[in-house]
């Protein structure tokens, strides 16, 4: 019987401290304990930021397109005098399918920006050029995004928003553009406080259409919190 017991509390705690190396070395220390290393954990995967796959807007297709007047909206790359219909229907078919074949767009990181982990690990980790805003609200960027070729705030305020289960999904007052190097950009979105976001809120869907890519990550408040305080 002592063997049995013994077994299980060496089993238990192994099994304690396995858990306790998978946890991030940031989440034991204070923020002024961090040192670069944490905050790039913290950055790049945690409850505040994760890396995101970049989705492309779906191409209309020919009805749609012919329904709508508009034969080239939202249409492919490259259809060319085989997507006319002038080669017979099955070159017409297959030139629309390879116009359509969607690549690997890669990936951005999305972070909760207004969460104080976040603007202590962005300091830790030299960020200068980490964004800044006035006033009081909730901010989530896209990070190193290619940006539209027609750079619209006021589209992109339009067509992004916080979702909540079983309430009004809530919008940005406004959107802030960081240059980045190599043509591309972070989008900073910004939301009213005003609208509390509580604890007790199982997710937060943010949705953000760039251009012709779409963005989509969930967020979990109960997570979100830092030494036992919520951190939005």
């Amino acid at each position: 019987m002592r063997q049995v017991f013994r077994s299980s509390v060496l089993a238990f705690a192994a099994i304690t401290l396995l858990a306790a190396a998978d946890e991030p070395s940031w989440k034991n220390k204070s923020l002024s304990d961090w040192d670069a290393q944490d905050a790039n954990a913290l950055l790049t995967d945690s409850p505040w930021a994760k890396k995101v796959d970049l989705e492309q807007v779906r191409n209309l297709s020919g009805s749609e397109r012919r329904d709508g007047g508009d034969w080239n909206a939202g249409s492919g790359r490259g259809v060319g005098l085989a997507g006319t219909g002038i080669f017979g229907s099955y070159e017409e078919v297959m030139a629309e399918r390879r116009a359509h074949e969607q690549p690997d767009l890669g990936s951005v990181v999305v972070r909760w920006e207004s969460a104080l982990p976040v603007r202590v690990a962005e300091a830790k980790a030299g960020e200068t050029d980490a964004p800044s805003w006035e006033g009081d609200y909730y901010a989530i960027s896209v990070n190193n995004v290619p940006p539209p070729e027609h750079l619209n705030l006021s589209m992109l305020k339009g067509i992004a928003s916080l979702q909540r289960d079983k309430k009004k999904d809530l919008k940005p007052s406004r959107v802030l553009v960081v240059r980045r190097g190599k043509g591309l950009v972070t989008l900073v979105y910004l939301f009213p406080r005003s609208t509390e976001i509580a604890r007790k809120d199982p997710e937060i869907r943010f949705i953000a259409q760039i251009g012709r890519l779409f963005v989509s990550k969930f967020f979990f408040p109960e997570d979100m919190q830092f030494q036992g305080q919520p951190e939005l």
